[in-house]
């Protein structure tokens, strides 16, 4: 059994990893919150996590997602573009297995970057650039959905909260967006535990849905029949788990 370190364990990604594989792997936590100028306090927390428990593997879930134009360029580059660095140079020290996430957001060259697609091509470059020790892992995804989101500055809580809370959306419903669904992440991530190259650099696949038809299709009657018999399969597993944490019927 394989010991794997989640640093970000409240990440709904995390979260429902943890859920899926705890009786598969043995799971520790980081619980020190990373401070670029701390940073050398920090990796020392690091190492001595990973030598205690013998880690095999680290997954970096932790990450600013804002994703606004008007963000805090700073925080976000602490949380997308220096953890991640600290993180690399601890795990070419010990050559333990290293996933860390890029966005997809910043291949859209035709558009104007936000803090958030910026720091992740940060990271691209540097991470393409930098000799490393250890096996790397580089994720690159679309947006995430799923059970365990509660952040409302994201698109799938939000329509819940909205459907469910009455509470106002706060984003545009006339676009089309890439998604995937955090169950099909998490069993792409569980299955490159045992490949035993050096560098991987994995594409997730995403759908595109259309927010103006979905937000449609969620207000009206009949919801459940029509999502189970959809393409939208995996949505109606999400909505099974909002209408719970509501206390929706």
């Amino acid at each position: 059994m394989k010991n794997i370190l989640i640093i970000g364990k409240n990440s709904f990604i995390a979260k429902n990893f943890i859920n899926e594989f705890n009786n598969r792997v043995k799971i520790f936590y980081i619980n020190k919150n990373y401070k670029n100028n701390k940073k050398k306090l920090f990796e020392k927390y690091l190492e001595q996590n990973i030598k205690k428990n013998n880690i095999d593997i680290i997954l970096n879930f932790a990450a600013n997602n804002d994703n606004s134009f008007n963000g805090n360029f700073s925080k976000i580059l602490e949380s997308n573009f220096y953890l991640p660095l600290s993180i690399l140079k601890i795990s070419n020290k010990f050559r333990t297995t290293l996933f860390c996430f890029l966005s997809k957001d910043m291949n859209e060259n035709t558009k104007t970057k936000n803090f958030y697609a910026l720091s992740k091509e940060m990271l691209r470059v540097y991470m393409n650039n930098k000799e490393y020790n250890c096996k790397l892992r580089l994720i690159n995804i679309d947006s995430v959905f799923g059970p365990n989101d509660l952040n409302t500055r994201r698109i799938f809580p939000s329509i819940f909260s909205h459907l469910y809370s009455k509470k106002k959306i706060n984003f545009n419903v006339n676009q089309v967006k890439a998604f995937t669904f955090v169950k099909d992440l998490n069993n792409m991530i569980y299955r490159l535990f045992s490949n035993q190259k050096k560098f991987i650099y994995k594409e997730v696949e995403s759908k595109k849905i259309n927010l103006k038809i979905l937000f449609k299709l969620l207000k009206s009657r009949n919801l459940d029949n029509i999502i189970k018999k959809s393409k939208y399969r995996a949505l109606f597993l999400t909505l099974e788990w909002y209408k719970k944490y509501y206390g929706k019927k």
